[in-house]
């Protein structure tokens, strides 16, 4: 059994605009001819899309967006004084120490794993009772030796462009 056919209103503007398939503009054509009430819905969407088209349309000055944001920000601090001075950068800091921290992760891990490469210092019968973690198989995977610097790294510059950002905004409302 077919289904009956319903116009809805965003099918009668996409009728409007053309962005019909042509075989749904055949039934919607068909529909209308048939409902003459539905054409009257069609008329109106047709003279409100004239009306908006005939509308002005003006380009935003330059730097519509910067004021925009700069007085959003300022509506968001509030009451809250904006200062920037000395000590506001614990950003750069956090991300100078992650990139230490990276840095000397391989250091770390000598140490972790000197145990476990000196096997003729620990006796015979404890040796199957000692678990071992296999960091040469872990650590020579490509995504740990390619993949992972490249995610801190751009997460890194990811953050750091958006404090720069963020620092260069507070500079322009307080000049």
């Amino acid at each position: 059994m077919e289904q009956p056919f319903v116009l809805t209103e965003d099918m009668l503007w996409d009728y409007a605009d053309g962005f019909l398939s042509p075989e749904e503009k055949t039934r919607v054509h068909e529909y209308l001819l048939l409902h003459p009430e539905q054409m009257s819905r069609l008329d109106a969407i047709a003279d409100e899309k004239r009306r908006f088209a005939s509308l002005p349309t003006e380009r935003p000055n330059a730097g519509f967006a910067d004021r925009v944001m700069a007085a959003w920000v300022s509506e968001q601090a509030g009451s809250r004084q904006i200062v920037a001075g000395k000590g506001k950068d614990w950003v750069v800091y956090s991300i100078a120490a992650a990139m230490g921290l990276f840095l000397l992760l391989p250091i770390l891990l000598i140490f972790i794993s000197a145990p476990a490469s000196a096997t003729d210092l620990i006796p015979a019968e404890y040796l199957p009772q000692t678990p071992t973690i296999p960091w040469t198989e872990i650590f020579n995977s490509p995504v740990m030796r390619f993949g992972m610097p490249l995610v801190l790294l751009f997460f890194s510059f990811r953050f750091l462009d958006q404090y720069l950002q963020q620092k260069k905004m507070l500079a322009k409302l307080q000049a």
